[in-house]
């Protein structure tokens, strides 16, 4: 055993006392203002994690229900109804088989159905607005259905996280040819 020298046991008695209250109280309020800046980045970081997902994933319904409507529009027929938000095209060579298509403001959905199929297709869902226009060869505007050669569809999306409205994806707009409609 070793034996401590007697000016030494002051300092060793000090070191051996531990932190005081003042000092632990600083060292508290310090760790707590360091894991609450983390837990506020963390939050942040989450939250922008689902927005970019939720922008992707609107985007891409947008795309594809507008490829979709796209290639349906340009195989049918003859347009027999037009409202800014309703189409009614007959099938190719058919006059009594019907696409429609239609938006759905409380719903917030645009739906495909066709005659003989009785699945309701959504398109898109979470949409705030949809119009449908009619245009001429020209490609000047006509609500006249038999001066119609081109139909222009314009929507807006959004989704709320929460309870919030959050996400709101840009105007998709296109102008779709209608092209086995007689002239």
């Amino acid at each position: 055993m070793k034996l401590i020298p007697t000016q030494m046991l002051p300092r060793l008695a000090k070191a051996a006392r531990g932190m005081t209250l003042t000092e632990l109280m600083v060292a508290i309020a310090v760790g707590s203002l360091v894991l609450m800046f983390m837990s506020v980045v963390f939050a942040d970081s989450a939250r922008c994690f689902v927005a970019t997902g939720n922008y992707v994933s609107m985007n891409c319904s947008s795309r594809n229900a507008l490829d979709h409507m796209t290639r349906e529009i340009r195989r049918a027929g003859n347009l027999t109804g037009f409202t800014s938000n309703r189409l009614e095209f007959t099938a190719f060579g058919t006059t009594n088989a019907f696409l429609v298509y239609e938006w759905d403001a409380n719903s917030r959905h645009l739906t495909e159905w066709q005659t003989g199929n009785a699945q309701t297709n959504i398109l898109l869902s979470d949409c705030d607005n949809l119009t449908f226009a009619l245009y001429k060869t020209s490609f000047a505007p006509t609500t006249t259905i038999l001066e119609g050669k081109a139909i222009g569809v314009n929507w807006k999306c959004s989704r709320t996280i929460l309870s919030k409205k959050l996400n709101t994806e840009d105007e998709q707009q296109a102008l779709i040819v209608i092209r086995n409609k007689p002239l």
